[in-house]
């Protein structure tokens, strides 16, 4: 190790206080002033390398690291700084290496052991992670946060007693002689201990725990939510209704805790079962009675039981996902939510009075409680609900509550409530009209008119004409619609609610063109509501107007006046990125729309990346639950729905590239708007005009750099130059390659979502044979689990088809553990018995997978009334077979109830099979006009 004069060796520390204050400059004028004296000296260089990376300098401070690494191997400064550099870069495996070698030089260096432990946990290397900490630890043990941090990485490492053993040494050993640990510290630590008692499934501990120190915790809300849920899990049902109890006093309009109240009561049990305790560790292997869920839990949230529904956007647990999640109501199709606060089975007349009676003493002290009004809607049935319904909606409708619909909406799914719902809107608004304006008579009784001086206010007319609009637009019924929400519009013009709401019964009518010329009105009408902002640029990027929705998305921006949506990306915007990646996906500008979609995963990359400020900022504040959380929630970023999203469009993009290479088009001359003027033209005058348009896309950025250059931004920052506005780069990558990165993280982490395993078939069954038949046996079992193991479940039944029928399973250059594989695993999936004896041969394979067609085309041509959806996956299915259905198409008329969205769909897919001349597309395009008489077809 190089020595330094002792004058030098104060400047050295110097510039380790400059970069650490982040004065960089000075930090490299102090450098050089050493390197004058002392220029091999290899730490001064690779300090010196290290500032000059901040200063966006990263060759030369590569260099200037390695020359001092070389000039003084055996310093743990110049590895440290190595490692440091690498880590800058997100290159954490080198990192880690570079660090590992300065602990070489000195093991008990606190500052590499703790830089180490960061990127452990940042990379996920649990038990490189526990190493370190306890080396800290032993290094250190006077730290409270290393006591700290050992205890997470134990409880990580689902090495639970360990964990908590830890935190009790700590206790014994600190707690009075560091004064200087706030209440709320010591509080958290708490909390901390009783959650790792109970991931290992010790509730008595947990709750014994939580009772020794109640009164030094201060969040109390967490206290009696962990000792509800763990009395709860006990079967100590009384105790549990205490602390549900107190939680709900606290808060009333919590749902979650209304329905854990609930869930304690025994008169509820049979119907409204308690929460059971989750399955932990060895209990994985118990019968399956005593692992059943009750579907109830889709209703509370994961605060209340960790295996209930997360926020909206994740994707829920295993067994809250169903097969069949569409549901008819009136002429309209809707997908199912999973929290319908649908009660285990039917209640009975006394069970549905019980209900009521416990929800009317607690409502006793809290009269004005939303939730505790709304929450018995969901039990009682027949007059029961109607009585209960009228007095919610009359409350709501007299208070001009806009929001009252999207909150009864889901009370729609039960059987025979949207009716009784009906008849009282069409009652409200026929009273309304009366000279003496008011509800009608309550159901069930006769009851006169009121008085002159206690008539209802016409804006509760102006309301029930909103509701009943929406509920008709609900219903699929558009015109009813439009002419309540005329009449509305006409009553009070100046309402922006009503406008909105127009707007949104056009575009669930299929007319996208006026919904956005309405939605643009709606948004002049208040120039300072971003919402309604938002809700215009979403419209008008559903017509693909996305200079117009770009123009306006920028108005509530940081920089209003940049030409670009470089901010937006600042702002994390996904949602606009997904709807103007989409715009152009539908317009063929597919280049664009990738480059939108990589933005989302820039986005989910710098959140995930986010998380290294979080490691030693959760140790100092002593937030260890949220800690634990947030590395939890990050190890399930991915199954987020924006990158669910944005992923499997580009996927979708990445094989109509590879599809429109293998028939020898340029996927290129579709992108950036031009597809169009290209048609017709030799492969040589495309070439022409391809050079032409680059050049003069050249030419302009070139004016454009020039012309922004000296002005620069209004914060006084360079403008971002896109060198790929076209995301033309992005073109030229290899589609399948790109896909399959793509498909790895969505299997890694969206293994529940079904769309994964489709779209896995789809691109392994590109590739070439000997890659591909495992990945889409894989991807087919996977889909039939999912679908309840049903073989004709329509998202399974075209790739089904398409690797019996379509593959080359019998290729000889196939090895015959791959085909006997096959043959074994096909089995249970053709046969739909999960004990079915292997296939013997390929033959007998086809012969199994012909009599399922039979059946798919059984249900196709044998009702009219199947949805619109299973029709297109039953025709392309039928397809992959080699049946032909042309013949039934052009007599086909679907009779049940359609949805717009898979109308579109089929439309596109039959004007691409049998073209828009034909009468298979003329009839279905007849069809979908009479039921949808305002949808516009392209």
């Amino acid at each position: 190790m190089q020595q330094l004069p002792a004058k030098d060796q104060a400047v050295f520390r110097s510039i380790v206080k400059f970069y650490e204050t982040k004065q960089y400059k000075k930090g490299v004028k102090a450098a050089d002033s050493i390197l004058k004296k002392h220029p091999e000296h290899g730490e001064t260089l690779c300090m010196k390398g290290l500032t000059l990376s901040y200063l966006d300098k990263k060759e030369e401070a590569y260099d200037l690291v390695r020359k001092g690494l070389k000039n003084d191997l055996k310093s743990h400064v110049c590895w440290h700084v190595f490692g440091l550099l690498y880590r800058q870069d997100r290159d954490y495996q080198e990192a880690v290496k570079c660090y590992r070698q300065a602990l070489r030089i000195d093991s008990e260096n606190i500052q590499i052991l703790r830089d180490l432990s960061l990127l452990q946990i940042h990379s996920r290397d649990l038990t490189g992670f526990a190493e370190t900490r306890r080396k800290l630890l032993q290094v250190k043990p006077s730290n409270r946060l290393n006591w700290a941090g050992y205890a997470i990485a134990e409880h990580l490492c689902k090495n639970y007693e360990f964990a908590w053993t830890c935190i009790d040494n700590y206790e014994n050993s600190f707690k009075e002689q560091d004064t200087s640990v706030s209440a709320y510290e010591n509080s958290e630590l708490y909390m901390y201990k009783a959650s790792i008692m109970e991931e290992a499934g010790k509730y008595e501990e947990a709750l014994e725990c939580l009772r020794q120190q109640e009164d030094k915790i201060v969040d109390k809300i967490g206290l009696y939510e962990m000792k509800g849920r763990l009395c709860m899990f006990l079967g100590r049902y009384e105790e549990s209704a205490e602390m549900f109890k107190k939680l709900h006093n606290i808060n009333s309009e919590h749902s979650g805790y209304i329905l854990a109240y609930m869930a304690a009561q025994p008169q509820f049990k049979s119907f409204w079962p308690p929460l059971p305790a989750p399955v932990v560790g060895d209990q994985s292997n118990e019968s399956s009675e005593t692992k059943k869920i009750p579907s109830t839990i889709t209703s509370f949230p994961s605060t209340i039981h960790p295996q209930a529904m997360p926020v909206n956007g994740w994707l829920p647990p295993q067994h809250a996902v169903k097969p069949h999640r569409r549901v008819v109501i009136g002429q309209k199709q809707h997908k199912r939510r999973l929290e319908t606060l649908e009660p285990e089975v039917s209640l009975t007349d006394e069970q549905q009075d019980e209900v009521i009676g416990f929800f009317q003493e607690l409502l006793a002290p809290k009269p004005r409680s939303d939730t505790l009004q709304r929450l018995p809607l969901f039990f009682v049935t027949g007059q029961r609900f109607k009585k209960m319904v009228d007095k919610y909606m009359q409350a709501k409708i007299r208070k001009g509550v806009p929001s009252l619909f999207r909150t009864i909406s889901s009370l729609y799914f039960t059987p025979g409530k949207p009716e009784l719902i009906e008849e009282l809107l069409l009652q409200y608004v026929r009273c309304l009209k009366e000279d003496v304006a008011w509800f009608g008579p309550l159901p069930g009784e006769s009851t006169e008119p009121p008085k002159p001086c206690d008539e209802e206010p016409p804006s509760a007319l102006l309301f029930a004409l909103m509701v009943i609009a929406e509920h008709y637009d609900f219903l699929g019924q558009s015109q009813k619609a439009l002419d309540h929400i005329d009449e509305a519009i006409d009553h009070t013009p100046t309402m922006v609610e009503l406008y909105a709401c127009k707007a949104r019964i056009l575009r669930h009518a299929g007319d996208l063109q006026q919904a956005s010329v309405l939605a643009d009105e709606v948004r002049q009408m208040d120039l300072a509501d971003r919402y309604l902002n938002t809700q215009c640029v979403r419209a008008l990027l559903r017509i693909d107007d996305t200079q117009q929705g770009m123009e306006k998305v920028l108005l509530f921006s940081k920089e209003p006046d940049s030409q670009e949506t470089a901010n937006l990306h600042d702002m994390q915007a996904m949602w606009y990125e997904s709807a103007v990646g989409r715009s152009y996906y539908r317009q063929k500008k597919y280049g664009k729309s990738l480059k939108q979609f990589h933005e989302t995963f820039k986005h989910f990359n710098d959140i995930g990346e986010d998380q290294f400020d979080f490691h030693n900022y959760s140790l100092r504040k002593t937030t260890l639950k949220a800690y634990v959380s947030m590395l939890r929630m990050q190890e399930r970023l991915y199954s987020h729905r924006f990158y669910r999203r944005a992923a499997k469009d580009a996927i979708k993009i990445y094989l109509e590239l590879f599809d429109a290479k293998a028939r020898g088009d340029d996927p290129s001359s579709k992108d950036g708007g031009a597809g169009g003027d290209e048609e017709g033209l030799s492969a040589e005058e495309k070439k022409k005009l391809k050079h032409k348009k680059k050049r003069e896309a050249q030419k302009a950025e070139a004016s454009k750099t020039t012309k922004d250059t000296p002005s620069g931004t209004a914060t006084g920052k360079p403008k971002k130059v896109d060198d790929d506005p076209e995301g033309e780069k992005l073109l030229q990558q290899d589609p399948i390659e790109q896909a399959s990165k793509l498909l790895k993280t969505l299997v890694r982490h969206c293994g529940l979502d079904p769309a994964t395993h489709v779209l896995t078939y789809e691109v392994f069954s590109r590739q070439a044979p000997q890659a591909k038949l495992l990945h889409c046996l894989q991807a087919l079992r996977k889909l039939w689990e999912l679908s309840g193991k049903d073989h004709l479940n329509h998202k399974l039944i075209a790739p089904l088809a398409h690797f019996c029928f379509v593959l080359d399973i019998t290729n000889e250059s196939t090895d015959k553990a791959v085909r006997d594989v096959v043959l074994a695993e096909m089995a249970p999936i053709l046969s739909g018995d999960e004990n079915a004896a292997a296939f013997t041969s390929v033959d007998d394979l086809r012969k199994a997978a012909s009599q399922v067609i039979d059946k798919v085309e059984k249900r196709f041509k044998g009702s009219e009334t199947i949805p619109v959806v299973e029709v297109h996956y039953s025709l392309k299915c039928l397809k992959n077979a080699g049946r032909d259905c042309k013949s039934f198409l052009e007599a086909w008329s679907p009779q049940g109830v359609m949805c717009i969205k898979e109308s579109k769909k089929l439309l596109a897919y039959l004007s691409g099979a049998y073209g828009k001349d034909s009468s298979a597309y003329g009839r279905f395009q007849k069809r979908c006009s009479e039921f949808f008489p305002l949808m516009v077809i392209t």
